[in-house]
């Protein structure tokens, strides 16, 4: 395999029909694996990792990765010290990093006396300090506080940078795709639906559901996108909120019908009073609120 190339997967199926046919190659860097509840997120990593063996295809990978599974997979008897010791003897990094996952005043606990969420970042400091060539997390820092997720994820990123170890994270959250990785798979029904370049996917996605995957977005066939932003084309296409802007305009050919803020993006109800036509348009907000009634017009960021 090329140096950047981990895994290579050829028509792998997991019974009874959790994989089905899934051929794909990952690369060094980090890649998440996209999609919603049941879709085969779990089972891919399972088969990356060797938990469970393919009900057919073939499988090749890395020789040392490391796996942390959605449970975080720890050892009942271990404290969060010993966690780390048994991955990595050295001291400084072990206190370095239970200091970076707000764990040293909870070094001496067990998994039992943890709470959720600080099992989650142990399970994610120890696979952190494991010399492997490929780390699988499984939804990791799922059940951690959202005010402090970001601050983990800068842990994760600069020891990624400092080792040059390979992630493979799944998740369910389009946000921590955009964020974290480079590239992404998105499994639905136990089928990979794409893989690719997450700034790609993000910029053009090739479907309305490939949008949807990486967050909200405006997907316009060639006639409305002419209606709305006078902009022409041969295809069906994605503006992202942020290519879009609702102005107030005295004499503009839109009608506000409802809007709605959602902190970085606003969603607005909009009517083309011409054409009789409604619509939602998820768009940037700008100073002010849009109010229901006010004439408007759509048109793309210059």
């Amino acid at each position: 395999m090329a140096a950047s190339l981990l895994w290579t997967l050829e028509a792998v199926a997991l019974a009874p029909e959790r994989l089905r046919g899934v051929t794909l190659e990952i690369h060094a860097g980090v890649t998440a694996v996209l999609g919603c509840s049941g879709a085969g997120k779990t089972s891919l990593l399972n088969v990356l990792v060797g938990f469970e063996p393919a009900a057919g295809g073939r499988v090749r990978g890395p020789g040392r990765v490391f796996w942390v599974p959605q449970n975080g997979g720890l050892w009942p008897h271990c404290t969060a010290r010993e966690h780390l010791r048994m991955v990595q003897p050295a001291g400084a990094e072990i206190e370095a990093m239970l200091a970076a996952f707000d764990l040293t005043g909870r070094a001496a606990a067990r998994p039992g006396e943890l709470s959720e969420g600080e099992r989650a970042r142990l399970a994610v400091a120890r696979a952190l300090l494991v010399p492997a060539e490929a780390l699988v997390m499984d939804e990791p820092l799922a059940h951690v506080d959202s005010a402090r997720v970001d601050k983990y994820w800068r842990a994760i990123r600069a020891r990624l940078a400092a080792t040059g170890a390979a992630l493979v994270f799944a998740t369910h959250e389009p946000e921590r795709v955009l964020a974290e990785a480079q590239r992404v798979i998105f499994v639905r029904d136990g089928e990979v639906r794409h893989a690719g370049e997450v700034a790609e996917l993000y910029a053009d996605p090739p479907s309305r559901e490939l949008m949807d995957a990486l967050g909200p977005g405006n997907w316009l066939t060639p006639d409305e996108a002419k209606l709305w932003l006078g902009e022409t084309g041969d295809r069906a296409r994605c503006f992202r909120p942020e290519q879009i802007e609702v102005v107030p305009a005295a004499d503009g050919p839109v009608v506000v019908r409802a809007a709605s803020f959602r902190g970085a993006v606003a969603e607005a109800e909009l009517e083309h009073v011409g054409a009789g036509v409604r619509r939602s348009f998820f768009h940037r907000p700008r100073d002010g609120s849009l109010r229901a009634g006010e004439r408007v017009t759509v048109r793309l960021r210059v």
